[in-house]
């Protein structure tokens, strides 16, 4: 079977499942139904709030790009050219087969279009994603503590500490490049010459700490706003906001933390595009654990992943087909490859 078809096969395979699960069921599933005239009914000021805080928890993914790419003196790229790109890759990422593999893909070739190293694309990529890991964690780690999860706590803290030695020995990587370059001395001559050139790119990355703090709360802010978006999601299901502490079909506002964690570990694991089905499952379990009705707890998660997954996307892929589509960056072409012409020369 071609390999290609083969991955589509896969990744579309448990969604179809689903969908025909869900239609045989369907009478024994009256709640469906029930969530879906609720959602219709939702109040329009919390949804507002809701579309503004998932639209801002991207921006405030851009910021962390921007700062950290920026760390080269010689780069000073705007916010806008990486909110574009963060939406665009983000729709790569949500809607295909091995979407995050293109989504990286399509990162990379703008950043270097920028005049970015390969070196400093890459402490991007490492030194964001291990940030934004962190702040899930101790997001769990609160809602272990806070609210009883049944996640472990063990495990949780294991990643923290290896995300925060990640994070140390990158930075410490670009602060000390003569005994990198020492090490690699002593390397095959095959590698040795590459691996002084990526050393050298990497020392022209100069983040103080004020930036890397920025890029840390810029972080947290994206995963915050992501989760007020679920905030709001409940509150305009429920009519009135999650509180402290839970009430007659209410959940709290740690009740939202638990299942926005539950969210993000379920989308990690792309099982279906987007993470569709088990993202709202366990999104949904999770709220009602916390409290809620089953039917107020499917009609405020289907609100969030329209939001967030949905209508995120959408934008995603028209700033793709506006901006990128056709310049050559899914393929190499363009003015990504002249800068790396330009560097190999």
């Amino acid at each position: 079977m071609n390999p290609t078809l083969k991955k589509w096969i896969n990744w579309l395979a448990p969604l179809v499942v689903l969908i025909v699960l869900l239609v045989a069921f369907r009478d024994e599933l009256p709640f469906l139904g029930e969530a879906f005239f609720t959602l219709l009914e939702a109040h329009p000021v919390p949804l507002v709030f809701a579309v503004i805080s998932a639209v801002l928890a991207l921006v405030a993914m851009s910021e962390v790009m921007r700062l950290l790419i920026n760390s080269d003196d010689d780069l000073q790229v705007s916010l806008k050219e990486t909110t574009d790109i963060t939406l665009a890759s983000n729709a790569w990422s949500t809607s295909l087969p091995g979407g995050a593999a293109f989504s990286g893909w399509l990162t990379f070739r703008v950043q270097r279009s920028w005049g970015a190293s390969v070196a400093l694309c890459g402490w991007f990529f490492v030194v964001s994603s291990v940030i934004s890991t962190m702040w899930l964690v101790l997001i769990g780690i609160g809602a272990v503590l806070f609210l009883g999860a049944d996640l472990s706590l063990t495990s949780l803290i294991v990643t923290l500490v290896l995300t925060v030695l990640v994070i140390w020995a990158v930075y410490w990587a670009t602060t000390h490049p003569a005994i990198l370059k020492r090490w690699a001395a002593r390397l095959p001559q095959k590698i040795r010459g590459k691996s002084m050139q990526i050393i050298d790119q990497l020392a022209t990355v100069h983040m103080t700490p004020q930036a890397f703090f920025g890029a840390s709360v810029a972080s947290l802010l994206n995963r915050l706003l992501d989760a007020l978006t679920l905030f709001f999601t409940v509150w305009a299901v429920l009519g009135s906001p999650p509180g402290i502490s839970a009430s007659h079909n209410h959940t709290t506002i740690m009740g939202i933390a638990l299942a926005y964690v539950m969210a993000k570990l379920a989308g990690i694991a792309q099982v279906t595009p987007g993470g569709v089905g088990t993202v709202e499952a366990l999104t949904a379990g999770a709220l009602v654990a916390s409290g809620m009705t089953l039917v107020d707890a499917t009609a405020a998660t289907v609100i969030y992943r329209i939001i967030s997954f949905g209508l995120i996307t959408i934008i995603g892929w028209i700033i793709f087909l506006v901006k990128y589509s056709g310049k050559g960056y899914m393929l190499g072409r363009g003015r990504a490859a002249h800068t790396e012409e330009e560097e190999e020369g």
